[in-house]
């Protein structure tokens, strides 16, 4: 019995054969006025599992995280900061639009295309990270650019079949690049 749960634990752990990792097609990070700001542009595509489900009303949220690490210090004490934003995705099927809606920033825009929204969501302009007076200058640092689904926020009956079904990808993978503190 034991063996078989341990089974199904590596299943669950092991990641999806057919989920796409996060691409970045740029990650610029700025400094203006002694501030670091980071610009991206990732792309997060749907399986059609995925977009089935927003054609039937059922919202995808996902959570998108940049963080400032330090390679030369111990995970306990990484990151040195991060940024959390909060994005959901919806389809109206009365006025055939999308729905794209920054929790964080309550912001909203609305697109017919599925394609754009989802290069909307991936689109971030102008995020303030640290102070540069908070860095050591001279010093390499690693930025990272995670997105993951939030399979909380999906309904109840979906949750569980996303443990199993790989074409729910909760974890969309991560970007690194590496910056060097002027």
């Amino acid at each position: 019995m034991i063996k078989i749960w341990l089974i199904i634990s590596l299943l669950l752990l092991t990641p999806a054969s057919q989920a796409e990792e996060l691409q970045s097609n740029q990650l610029v990070p700025n400094v203006q006025l002694d501030q670091l700001f980071i610009n991206a542009q990732i792309a997060l595509d749907l399986t059609p599992t995925m977009e089935e489900a927003l054609a039937h009303g059922i919202s995808l949220e996902y959570t998108i995280e940049i963080s400032l690490r330090d390679p030369d210090q111990p995970f306990w004490r990484n990151p040195v900061n991060s940024k959390r934003t909060r994005v959901k995705v919806a389809y109206d099927s009365l006025k055939r639009t999308y729905l794209l809606t920054n929790l964080t920033l309550q912001r909203f825009s609305t697109d017919r295309d599925l394609k754009r929204t989802m290069n909307t969501l991936g689109n971030l302009q102008d995020i303030p990270l640290i102070s540069l007076s908070q860095l050591q200058s001279g010093h390499t640092y690693q930025i990272r650019v995670q997105a993951q689904l939030e399979r909380d926020a999906l309904p109840n009956a979906l949750r569980l079949s996303t443990l199993f079904d790989r074409d729910w990808r909760t974890d969309m993978g991560q970007y690194n690049r590496y910056w060097t503190a002027p």
